[in-house]
């Protein structure tokens, strides 16, 4: 079994040695002390998905400050973890084959297109093989140090560095083929922002070191919005005769949802006269 800590782990460590509080840690890296405290539990989903595609990629993970060099536990997935994305891979395809057979011969019988699909099947299954094969030689051998602004960043720069698609990272990390595609695409980080500002407002840099060679390391990021003087959602803020006194007064029902933590709709309907 591994010594080395988890990333929630590793953040505790560096929060004590820090000498810091929960509530201290919320309002320096603006998050919520819901979220810190869950960060501190354990993983979110996505961070371990992103924990799970890395380590499937061959990369290790450091924490670094001004003190210490911390090397994070990556999870590893099972061999049955594998053996299931696998069927999921030879379903996705065999399925197609068979759409593909009746489409373009519709008066196949429907056993003769299952099997005119399963030697298709055969056939794409050895070359998935061969390409696995080339990806694990390509990231043994694809050097790469450089810098990325997040973590999503990081994941995407391993993975092209080395030439392998989404596809390809789910079967070799175990993680499903719609969560390899999320975490590869160029959407914003979501709730992996948060462990990413947590480490940032430590001084903490997370450094992935692939398995050629090199570094990616992370740049700090900015603090969330949260503050604790901030309206709470749901939770109006603002007196409903404050609402109605400065929507007369022509400001923008939008503006005056944000002050109030409410909705929209729900200065709206105070405007219009409702409780």
């Amino acid at each position: 079994m591994s010594d080395a800590p988890s990333l929630s782990l590793a953040l505790r460590w560096i929060l004590q040695e820090r000498g810091l509080t929960e509530a201290e840690l919320a309002l320096s890296a603006g998050v919520s002390p819901g979220a810190v405290a869950a960060c501190l539990g354990k993983p979110s989903g996505p961070t371990h998905t992103w924990l799970s595609l890395i380590a499937g990629l061959g990369c290790r993970l450091e924490v670094k400050t001004a003190r210490a060099v911390l090397v994070i536990a990556l999870p590893r997935p099972s061999a049955a973890r594998r053996a299931h994305e696998r069927r999921q891979w030879e379903h996705r395809h065999l399925v197609a084959y068979r759409a593909q057979v009746l489409r373009q011969s519709p008066g196949t019988s429907p056993a003769a297109a299952a099997e005119t699909a399963a030697n298709y099947l055969a056939a794409s299954v050895s070359r998935l093989d061969d390409e696995l094969a080339a990806a694990r030689t390509r990231l043994q051998s694809s050097p790469l140090t450089t810098t990325a602004p997040s973590l999503r960043a990081a994941l995407r720069l391993l993975a092209g560095a080395a030439d392998v698609r989404a596809e390809q990272v789910a079967l070799l990390s175990g993680v499903s083929l719609g969560a390899a595609q999320a975490a590869l695409d160029q959407a914003p980080d979501g709730k992996l922002l948060t462990p990413h500002r947590l480490f940032s407002a430590l001084s903490a840099r997370l450094v992935l070191l692939p398995a050629a060679g090199g570094t990616i390391t992370i740049d700090l990021t900015a603090p969330g919005p949260w503050r604790p003087e901030a309206p709470r959602p749901g939770v109006n803020s603002l007196t409903q005769d404050e609402i109605r006194t400065r929507a007369a007064g022509g400001e923008s029902l939008a503006s005056i949802a944000r002050d109030a933590g409410v909705s929209r709709q729900r200065v709206h309907a105070i405007v219009r006269g409702g409780a």
